[in-house]
């Protein structure tokens, strides 16, 4: 658990020392990335100072907000944590969890924990702000497929660094470099993804990733998704969905058998031909050598696609990539409550509207409905 995790978690403890009374509601606020002192969380906000007049018991829940898996994963492991000491401490209190942007993913997994140890339905209702959730798909690429794309990244990295050395005399050269760094950017990404992914590697790893990244499937009355039309993060999903739609086409790409017929059997051709109609040795080697440097520049473009594309998700994507083609829905997998509202730029209203989701009178309004204590417990 991160440091950010561990202060979270203390602090969200001392705050619930108070009492809960019985049938109360219990709320804990979840910020999203790049936000652990989101001022929407704070005991001084709208929602925060709402709710307390409404007789709920607020708690905050800090984690580090990395843009990564890795750092969504422990945070849910830390939440789930914190959530069954709650459990424990308020056992007939209604437990909630409202939660802004990747902060929902978090939650779904902390929710998702806590039901699969105690074997029912989870005892804490999830409400999600302008949540990306996220959907992870197996991907699959071995066999004579995995061996032409290893074969041809080798002799892409080793021609552009040789090129490199040499310097480029060409444009195909430049090409041949500017593919090669490409490549190798995504390589080292790669590395990156597995090393902050290191604890876990070992049999098993692959579903435990997907498990990790693809959003638990939400049963009726758990969750309760609100978005709002006109979001500016609304781009960024639908760049999300492009990406899970591309990343999926490419490994369908890389898997058929006629695109290698093609991509290989066309530049060979062409060496033939070069040879027989007697256009010289030299030119049958130029050939021989772009017939297979083509090829490799392809599949740079191909897996560049597939997993560079995906850090979008995080620093560690283009490593889950290589075993999941993932993408960001506007809904969880399964059943869910979902509440859209209309567009929120008006003259008189200024921020962003994804950024002030938690702020909206109507948004405030339906959470006080739904998790108001009831005035006779």
């Amino acid at each position: 658990m991160s440091a950010e995790t561990q202060y979270g978690t203390s602090m969200a403890k001392r705050s619930t020392r108070s009492t809960v009374g019985d049938r109360a509601s219990v709320i804990t606020l979840v910020h999203g990335t790049f936000a652990p002192d989101a001022p929407w969380t704070r005991p001084d906000s709208a929602l925060s100072t709402s709710l307390r007049q409404a007789g709920c018991h607020v708690t905050r829940f800090v984690w580090s907000g990395r843009n990564s898996h890795r750092a969504r994963a422990s945070a849910a492991h830390g939440l789930a944590e914190y959530l069954r000491q709650q459990l424990t401490e308020h056992p007939r209190a209604r437990h909630w969890v409202i939660a802004h942007s990747h902060g929902g993913n978090v939650a779904l997994h902390a929710a998702d924990r806590l039901r699969t140890a105690r074997g029912r339905a989870a005892p804490v209702t999830t409400v999600t702000l302008a949540t990306p959730f996220l959907h992870a798909r197996s991907r699959s690429i071995t066999g004579w497929p995995l061996f032409v794309i290893v074969l041809f990244s080798v002799l892409l990295l080793g021609s552009a660094s040789a090129t490199a050395v040499t310097g480029p005399r060409s444009p195909a050269d430049a090409a041949l470099l500017v593919g090669g760094g490409v490549f190798a950017a995504i390589l080292a990404l790669c590395a990156v993804g597995a090393v902050l992914h290191r604890r876990s590697l070992g049999p098993g790893w692959r579903s435990r990733l997907i498990g990790a990244v693809h959003a638990p499937t939400a049963r009726p009355d758990e969750i309760v998704v609100i978005r709002a039309a006109g979001d500016e993060a609304s781009g960024l999903l639908a760049a999300g969905q492009f990406v899970g739609w591309l990343s999926a086409a490419a490994t369908r790409l890389l898997t058929n058998l006629w695109f290698w017929t093609i991509l290989i059997g066309l530049p060979q051709l062409a060496v033939v031909v070069a040879t027989l109609v007697g256009h010289g040795g030299q030119l049958a080697f130029n050939l021989l050598i772009y017939g297979f440097t083509a090829p490799g520049l392809v599949v740079v473009a191909v897996v560049a696609a597939m997993a560079g594309s995906a850090v979008l998700f995080g620093i560690d994507g283009p490593f889950a990539g290589l075993v999941a083609s993932c993408s960001a829905e506007a809904a969880p997998p399964g059943t869910a409550t979902l509440l859209q509202l209309e567009p929120r730029a008006t003259a008189t209203r200024s921020g962003l509207a994804h950024s002030s989701l938690y702020d909206d009178e109507q948004v405030i309004r339906y959470v006080l409905s739904a998790v108001r204590p009831s005035p006779h417990n």
